[in-house]
């Protein structure tokens, strides 16, 4: 019975590991508005702004949660469903509230010192430790507030989210921002509440009357009925409307055919966030045609946007047209050169390219990405692609070791650092490597 038992867990744990990483949508453009949004804020509570991680989950929930270590994880529901930044930057203060307080502290310090796919295991009901071998931080969660298979991370008590709304009042006020973002938001969270909307984040805050109205006193200065807009330079586009294009952005690429048939009837948008959400939906619909026309619409109107060349890019790069794509993601790289994202996925399209100048290019763009990337499971499978390519055999399989261990499979990245052991000089950098890694993986398990 309890061998059945764990068996059925085995394979529950294996799915959720298997599948963390599809999770995870990884946008230069989403990544870096949320954090130009989230820095002031981070800052104003102490927190190091240049070790902000940022994570989106593709999931349509109402979430998002903080660690330390600067690990923010916003499910993409709360970004569609957030009417302005504003909202998103008081979830965020308030979730920074709760580490600046310490509420769960065991469980977040265990955080902070895992991998990204423990920390979203324990989101799908604290599987993946038993996989990853992060069993400290699984003993920690497992003797916490989790509400197992669902989107509900971490349940506060009032007290709890009191202090977090207070200290979320006053880091947005000492980030210059307004607190009327937070009454929106809660006001949103009331009416799911009234009308029995199971929702996540509701789930794992609760809401009541009395914080409404804490939040509503907050922003007794202001006028959150009617806000003035901010004045910006009209050759640029304002945050507003880059908040727009992301929204639209993410719905284009999570919900392709509704999108097609649906976005022209929404007011929430105009018409060039239309065409952006468009243009994916029909690359992700297979109209490379159509979509193609679509962004170039767009490069001819803001034709120093680089996430329209990037888009314009990966749509070549995957309909086969590597040289148009290599072309569009040089343009993005001059736009922002120092793009961890935009370098690997510039690599990407010089290793399907497959000659000796283009691998050697891809290497060099990696290990320059790596330096603020070296988390990224892709970054490393395509170091080992491209070291294989330039038969550096050793490197490959080291490559191939981190890419595993990143995922998550200890078995399989042990199995190819014994291999690259075989072919690897003692004594050098790459052996150093590869005793480091092992020792990592070790040591977990003991």
């Amino acid at each position: 019975m309890y061998m059945k038992k764990f068996f059925i867990l085995l394979i529950f744990f294996t799915f959720i590991s298997k599948n963390v990483f599809s999770l995870i949508i990884r946008d230069s453009e989403i990544e870096n508005l949320i954090k130009e949004i989230v820095e002031p804020i981070a800052e104003s509570a102490g927190q190091d702004n240049k070790n902000i991680k940022i994570y989106i989950l593709n999931e349509d929930t109402l979430n998002a949660f903080v660690t330390p270590g600067q690990k923010i994880f916003i499910f993409s529901g709360l970004i569609t469903e957030t009417k302005n930044p504003n909202e998103l930057e008081g979830v965020i203060a308030h979730e920074i509230g709760h580490i600046t307080g310490k509420h769960h502290f065991k469980i977040y310090d265990q955080l902070a010192k895992s991998r990204v796919i423990t920390t979203i295991g324990f989101i799908l009901g604290g599987a993946a430790a038993a996989i990853t071998g992060d069993t400290d931080a699984f003993a920690a969660i497992s003797g916490g507030a989790i509400s197992a298979g669902q989107s509900s991370f971490l349940s506060f008590s009032r007290v709890q989210e009191g202090s977090a709304d207070r200290a979320a009042y006053k880091f947005l006020n000492e980030s210059n921002k307004s607190i009327c973002g937070m009454v929106s938001f809660f006001e949103v969270l009331e009416k799911y509440q009234t009308n029995f909307k199971k929702n996540a984040y509701s789930q794992s805050h609760p809401l009541t009357r009395e914080r409404i109205d804490d939040a509503r006193n907050a922003a007794r200065n202001e006028n959150c009925d009617n806000k003035k807009k901010e004045i910006t330079d009209k050759s640029k586009m304002s945050i507003e409307e880059r908040y727009k294009f992301m929204q639209a952005k993410i719905l284009g690429f999570t919900n392709p055919s509704v999108i097609v048939n649906s976005i022209n009837n929404n007011d929430k948008f105009n018409d060039e966030q239309k065409k952006y959400a468009l243009s994916i939906a029909n690359y992700k619909l297979f109209n490379f045609d159509l979509a193609n026309k679509l962004i170039n619409n767009l490069i001819i109107k803001y034709p120093n946007n680089p996430y329209f060349y990037e888009l314009k890019a990966q749509m070549y790069r995957e309909n086969g047209f590597l040289d148009k794509s290599l072309k569009n993601y040089i343009i993005v790289n001059k736009l922002l050169p120092d793009d961890p994202l935009i370098q690997i996925e510039l690599a990407h399209t010089l290793i399907n390219i497959d000659n000796k100048n283009a691998i050697n290019k891809a290497i060099k763009f990696l290990n320059k990405a790596k330096k603020k990337e070296s988390d990224n499971d892709k970054l490393w499978y395509l170091l080992s692609v491209a070291h294989g390519k330039n038969n550096e055999m050793g490197k490959s399989k080291y490559s191939s070791a981190y890419a595993s261990y990143l995922k998550g499979d200890d078995v399989m990245a042990l199995n190819f650092i014994t291999r690259a052991k075989k072919i690897t000089k003692k004594n050098t950098k790459e052996w150093d490597e590869l005793e480091d890694l092992e020792y990592k993986i070790n040591s977990k398990k003991k």
